[in-house]
């Protein structure tokens, strides 16, 4: 009889201790919700961060790279261990114990942007039916207009600024003002840009109290004020006053322009380690007048509290401020855009897969 009772202990306690184990077993779920957004917002976080540092190279006139993450895999492990001892001498010598191990095994995949995937990202111009999509997804029209065109009908948009050596015509400030008049019918729900069949076109409505921006439009773009809709034409279509032709700018032009906008250590601008934007006449300017303000990067040689996003590069920090609303919506807008244009990018270079040790 003893030897009876001692097998149900036995069973009851082997009972117990696989309970116990297979209970790890749901450890899954449990690791989605700690690991899930840990992994979003890393990914998040790393991708603002080297944007804003290619940005930052471009004011140096250094190389921008972009190092893409192509996959990121995990493994669940699970490892459990059961032992268990009983004295056949001894009626009360019985123990049994469980113990599980459970680890996390990520393996990323790193892809650099090269060859054909960074022309079509980076020098291709941003097409205009993109444009269209991130207008009518609410973006304003002075933000995005001011970063990705270079020119709408003949109205140049500091065309030297986008490129690596900045040189700001006067004109800017036409451009400026069209777009403030764009800005004004976009709030009030009098300026539409999509698709009549398969033509992209732009409408201006006719609200009497915007009259003096509809009329600067119509002057200045040199449009017929009774069409009011007007088609969106390439740079090769021939003249018309029915229709506005609209230049849009690359991602690296786009990126050049807003180099502009980091304001570098005096002791770097002194040694010339970083262009300063100027006007034809060789005078310099003030940067935030030429894109009104939508964009500033700081520099500080601590480490900068309160910041949206930082980068530590030649030994200073650069940082967007979290107060500074202007700068993190054009920043926002510029992470859609890369996005956008490598949505549709197969890029077939090097992979570097990396295992990640966890424990």
């Amino acid at each position: 009889m003893a030897f009876v009772r001692h097998r149900w202990v036995v069973l009851f306690w082997l009972g117990a201790a696989w309970l116990v184990a297979s209970g790890c077993a749901v450890a899954g779920p449990a690791s989605i919700r700690e690991g899930r957004l840990e992994y979003n917002e890393a990914v998040q976080v790393t991708s603002d961060q080297e944007l804003l540092l290619n940005i930052v190279r471009l004011r140096y006139r250094d190389t921008p790279t972009i190092l893409q993450i192509a996959n990121i895999a995990t493994q669940l492990n699970l490892e459990g261990r059961l032992n268990s001892s009983w004295n056949i001498l001894s009626e009360d010598r019985f123990s049994v114990g469980a113990n599980g191990i459970y680890y996390e095994r990520p393996t990323i995949s790193y892809r650099p942007v090269t060859g054909q995937a960074f022309i079509q990202q980076m020098l291709e111009p941003v097409a205009n039916d993109k444009l269209m999509l991130l207008y009518n997804a609410g973006w304003p029209v002075d933000t995005l207009f001011g970063l990705t065109v270079q020119s709408i009908s003949g109205i140049q948009n500091a065309p030297g600024a986008s490129g690596p050596t900045p040189e700001v015509d006067l004109e800017f400030r036409r451009f400026r003002d069209v777009l403030q008049a764009f800005r004004d019918l976009q709030r009030a729900g009098q300026l539409t840009i999509g698709r009549k069949g398969k033509q992209a076109e732009l409408r201006i409505g006719s609200d009497p109290g915007l009259q003096e921006q509809i009329d600067y439009l119509y002057k200045t773009l040199n449009l017929r004020p009774d069409a009011q809709s007007y088609e969106i034409a390439q740079a090769t279509n021939p003249f018309s006053r029915t229709s506005i032709t609209i230049i849009p700018r690359s991602l690296m032009s786009t990126l050049f322009f807003l180099a502009q906008g980091v304001e570098a250590p005096s002791g770097d601008v002194e040694a010339e380690r970083v262009f300063t934007a100027q006007f034809a006449n060789g005078k310099e300017i003030d940067w935030q007048q030429v894109t009104g303000g939508i964009f500033r990067v700081r520099s500080s040689f601590l480490p900068p509290p309160n910041t949206y996003v930082k980068v530590h590069y030649r030994g200073t920090w650069f940082f967007i401020d979290d107060s500074d609303l202007s700068s993190k919506t054009t920043f926002a807008l510029v992470s859609q855009l890369f996005a956008m244009q490598s949505g549709s990018v197969r890029n077939a270079g090097p992979l570097l897969t990396l295992p990640v040790g966890g424990g």
